[in-house]
């Protein structure tokens, strides 16, 4: 890992592999695999809010440090072969499992999609192991058969979508409403060419509406949910 790491992304990296230390015992010992939660959202809604919102409660439970892993965070990982390879050595006999899960999600797979797959590897990986908001990514997708992974969407009106983007980037609305409207039709071709899936709701356990619930009551109500 390199000085040039931004803090927060560093910081979560070094936490998320000493974590893993002491989940590899747990392992050794037989005891249940922790859950990971996955966040879907329509483009200008409050995904990485809804995550630290989500990590706050979750963390002073004092029942384990829990790590979002975002486009940032899961890109590094990528990128950094050190870390890929602690990953890699982590994963273990997962592997096959994780064959016949790109197998069933990518039918027609092809050489030039490679680099996606080291993508699903990571992202099955790290939600098995638990603990772990994953945003975006497809994770819901990627994770739709582990057993410790529970699916939330997050959706608003184009309108607000709009609004929130607008303000966010410091731009116009009409601006942003394009911007939303692109990169929302983005993400659903991207669903469906790499990962053969939609965001049909019968795909999450729950759905928020982002512009008539705060972010702060859509993650009591996640946890809530969780903990049944």
């Amino acid at each position: 890992m390199t000085a040039q790491l931004i803090p927060s992304v560093e910081k979560r990296i070094s936490t998320w592999i000493d974590l893993q230390k002491k989940r590899k015992q747990e392992d050794i010992q037989g005891k249940p695999p922790r859950p990971s939660i996955t966040i879907s959202r329509e483009f200008g809604c409050e995904g990485y809010p809804l995550a630290v919102a989500l990590k706050t409660l979750l963390d002073q439970r004092g029942d384990g440090t829990w790590t979002i892993f975002d486009d940032k965070l899961v890109d590094k990982i990528i990128s950094d072969h050190e870390i890929a390879r602690h990953l890699v050595k982590n994963i273990g006999e997962r592997v096959k499992y994780i064959d016949y899960i790109i197998s069933s999600l990518l039918p027609a797979w092809k050489s030039d999609t490679e680099v996606f797959k080291f993508i699903v590897e990571t992202v099955f990986s790290i939600a098995q192991q638990g603990n772990a908001i994953l945003v975006g990514r497809g994770a819901f997708a990627i994770t739709k058969n582990l057993s410790n992974c529970y699916h939330f969407r997050v959706i608003a009106p184009l309108e607000y979508r709009a609004e929130s983007y607008a303000k966010r980037a410091e731009i116009s609305e009409a601006k942003a409403k394009q911007i939303v409207q692109e990169k929302e039709e983005q993400r659903t071709s991207f669903l469906s060419h790499f990962l053969n899936c939609g965001f049909e709701q019968e795909n999450f356990h729950m759905i928020f509406n982002n512009s008539k619930m705060q972010v702060d009551n859509i993650a009591q109500a996640i946890i809530s949910f969780v903990d049944q």
